[in-house]
């Protein structure tokens, strides 16, 4: 949302215009509201949603309903939104965005003992990161893959890296993301710990893997059992 402000003063009273521009980041939907006062009190709005004018003071509606029935004023939406677009565009040309980083482990149990990890970047701009992989402060070159900076459709970007290499104990492995939103680098180091889904999910494995243990035990000591039973 963009607000523009603008006053004007006349031997003690005072006329405030209020411009808001509303956006989703698409852009699809834009809505441009205009607000009209007169010392500190809203006569008048425009909203490019109705295209309408609406009145909250007698003579704010006398105004509405005058300027609502002229068909000058009809299809203002196609005016305003051109305008609060360009506003937007240089808001974002003149501002850049922080990256939301996602740091996040790929490994599968096929994998091991190789480990794989991502590095993820959403929603930044403009379009320029770069993201190195650190191992205990040592830049690492081998095993990293990333794809190219992907457009999100709405001037956002969006960014992946890969890192596969065999853990060792006590290793520190960090993403560092640099870019112009960023006053110093984005360090994000991995904790090697398991997040709590994949927690359940290796006691659930674990559960079934000794369940199975057991079963089989139990079927191989009720074969010996009854073989030696037969037997004699």
């Amino acid at each position: 949302m963009f607000i523009f402000l603008f006053f004007i003063s006349v031997d003690g009273y005072y006329k405030q215009i209020l411009s808001q521009c509303h956006y989703t980041r698409d852009l699809v939907n834009i809505e441009f509201i205009q607000s009209l006062y007169f010392n500190m009190t809203e006569y008048l709005r425009y909203n490019s949603t109705t295209d309408r004018y609406t009145g909250f003071t007698v003579y704010g509606a006398k105004l509405a309903e005058s300027l609502n029935l002229n068909p000058k004023n009809n299809g203002q939406t196609d005016t305003v939104r051109p305008q609060c677009s360009v506003v937007f565009m240089r808001f974002l040309i003149l501002s850049p965005v922080k990256p939301d980083v996602v740091l996040r482990s790929l490994t599968s149990e096929s994998d091991l003992p190789v480990a794989k990890l991502m590095c993820s970047l959403y929603d930044y701009h403009p379009k320029g990161v770069n993201v190195t992989w650190l191992r205990d402060g040592m830049v690492l070159k081998e095993g990293v893959s990333s794809t190219e900076e992907l457009s999100d459709g709405d001037w956002y970007y969006q960014f992946h890296t890969f890192l596969e290499y065999t853990p060792r104990p006590g290793e520190n492995i960090s993403c560092i993301v640099k870019h112009e939103s960023l006053t110093q680098p984005l360090i994000h180091t991995w904790d090697p710990l398991f997040p709590v889904d994949e927690q359940n999910k290796l006691i659930i494995g674990i559960f079934f893997l000794i369940l199975g243990i057991v079963l089989a035990v139990s079927g191989c000591l009720y074969y010996l059992l009854r073989s030696k039973s037969e037997y004699k």
